[in-house]
């Protein structure tokens, strides 16, 4: 029989009855006891397993900024991704070309020229070409003194044209982008506790950039670095990244600054992140479909021009917005009249009045003479100078019907070729096709300011021109013309009715299309290899 104690029963209820009831109700109350006990049981059971083990949260990643990067896969591989789009690559293709065993460990586009460039763990800089994924290697020999540590990542300082490599333990170098060479070992990295630098990455990345910032990103103790300056390697905290990093990582900046991404990879998985360079506060914004190590956003197109009172332009040929510098290293009465970059180390070259090969630092505008002046002279004054990518040498012509091969080395004529014909052609500008590093094919094409057309020289030594068809324009001797190295896009500058502008060129149909004013007299003109 079950009883309770008085203090348990209100004191208006009678003690016998609650007792005599009990008694009757024992069953059935130990039933419903039974039955109460075994609920509160099972939900104190619940509770329990709630407050010890809560129920897993699901991270969600942060919205991906709508745009397109290039990255570099584990196995020596360059992906094509839009940001929003990770679980799905747009192209994939293996790098060749690479010394045995290499294994490239970083990459970033060159703002100069627009061309990809990569460093091997074994101390190599090459050129990729991302048309095919060939790689070409830069220089001699390794460079030295050689990369010391893990993590090493390299990003182009925009407004000298020089590449910035940073790597884990400290080390702080500059590169040369056509020698492949150290062009200053720099100080240290140092500042703040015990730096583990994983990523760098510079701001400006356009041609014409007259300033610039190099941030860190620091996979020892999450934070976002200034390298202030540069060259001392001197650390400034921007501020927590709030994420911890780990493995390996890159870092980039698009040209106009306003995305930075920095993807990092860790036991085979790699995710990507914004990084706001202001308050250093990184956000996860999705994870790759592959090993992904690096990362490096496509620099603007760009051209280059020369004036007749010797000024180096730099702009971009689809929507022109001007920036100049003065050539340095000419001499009196000299003048610039042609111009081309070198596909087999991405090098600008300039031809002079005076006969004179020269090398150009887009960056500055000094020349340097390769070898004496040559021999025979030009003859003309108007010229097409461009290099033939199949065998490394340049071609000129001149409005005079002149055919020269020129070595890009020693400065000298490698072979004075048949005169330009049929006739008395006013050949003015001329550009190859396929202009990368390693072409097996490529056509030569040239303006006759005279006739007002294009034509195909065929075969090049012989001098033969071949007619595609006229531009649709009136335009003077005074002109450039190259065709990209990516896009086979061609584009001139041509001086029609007392005014310049930029014209795209059909090289199937010779016609000549106006994308913008340019307002300058121009005498030569290159496109960046990379576009």
């Amino acid at each position: 029989m079950i009883i309770l104690k008085s203090s348990f029963i209100p004191h208006f209820v009678n003690e016998n009855y609650v007792t005599n009831k009990l008694t009757i109700m024992k069953k059935n109350n130990w039933m419903k006891g039974l039955r109460v006990f075994s609920i509160l049981t099972i939900s104190a059971a619940i509770f329990s397993c709630n407050e010890e083990d809560p129920l897993p949260t699901m991270d969600v990643p942060g919205q991906a900024p709508e745009v397109e990067f290039t990255a570099l896969v584990s196995g020596n591989r360059i992906a094509k991704y839009d940001a929003r789009e990770l679980n799905a690559s747009m192209e994939v293709m293996s790098i060749t070309g690479l010394s045995s065993g290499d294994k490239i460990v970083s990459i970033d586009y060159r703002p100069a020229t627009g061309q990809l460039y990569a460093l091997g763990a074994s101390s190599r800089l090459y050129i990729i070409n991302e048309n095919n994924g060939e790689a070409t290697a830069l220089g001699e020999t390794s460079f030295s003194p050689a990369i010391s540590g893990d993590n090493a990542s390299i990003d182009f300082n925009p407004t000298v044209d020089r590449i910035r490599l940073v790597t884990a333990t400290g080390q702080n170098l500059r590169l040369h982008p056509e020698l492949g060479t150290v062009v200053a070992t720099d100080g240290s990295i140092n500042g703040g506790m015990n730096p583990m630098i994983g990523a760098v990455a510079y701001t400006n990345s356009t041609a014409d950039a007259s300033s610039t910032q190099l941030y860190d990103i620091d996979f020892s103790q999450d934070k976002l670095y200034l390298q202030n300056p540069p060259n001392d390697g001197g650390l400034e905290e921007v501020g927590d990244l709030g994420i911890d990093f780990m493995g390996t990582g890159n870092f980039d900046i698009i040209a106009d600054n306003s995305i930075a991404l920095a993807v990092t990879s860790h036991e085979n998985e790699s995710k990507l992140y914004t990084i706001n360079l202001s308050s250093g506060r990184a956000i996860w914004v999705g994870t790759f479909d592959m090993p992904v190590i690096g990362i490096a956003f496509k620099t603007n197109p760009v051209a280059y021009a020369a004036s007749e009172d010797n000024m180096l332009y730099r702009f971009d040929p689809t929507d022109p917005e001007m920036n100049s510098v003065a050539f340095q290293g000419l001499v009196t009465g000299e003048s610039v009249v042609g111009l081309d970059f070198r596909p087999a180390n991405g090098q600008l070259y300039a031809i002079t009045s005076t006969s004179r090969i020269m090398t150009v630092n887009t960056a500055n505008g000094q020349l340097t003479a390769v070898g004496n002046p040559l021999n025979p002279l030009l003859l003309g004054t108007s010229f097409g100078f461009d290099f033939n990518p199949t065998v490394d040498r340049i071609r000129l012509v001149s409005n005079l019907g002149q055919n020269l091969r020129l070595h890009p080395d020693l400065g000298t004529v490698v072979a004075i070729d048949g005169n330009l014909n049929p006739g008395s052609p006013l050949v003015n500008g001329a550009a190859y096709t396929n202009s990368v590093a390693n072409a097996t094919t490529t056509v030569l094409f040239v303006l006759d300011s005279e006739t007002n057309m294009l034509y195909r020289q065929d075969p090049p030594n012989d001098g033969g021109l071949v007619a595609i068809g006229s531009l649709g324009v009136d335009f003077t001797s005074d002109n450039g013309f190259d065709i990209g190295g990516d896009s086979n896009m061609a584009f001139a500058l041509l001086d029609v009715a007392g005014s310049t502008g930029v014209y795209s060129i059909n090289l199937t149909s010779g016609a000549a299309t106006k994308v913008s004013d340019f307002n300058i007299n121009a005498t030569a003109m290159a496109v960046g290899l990379g576009f």
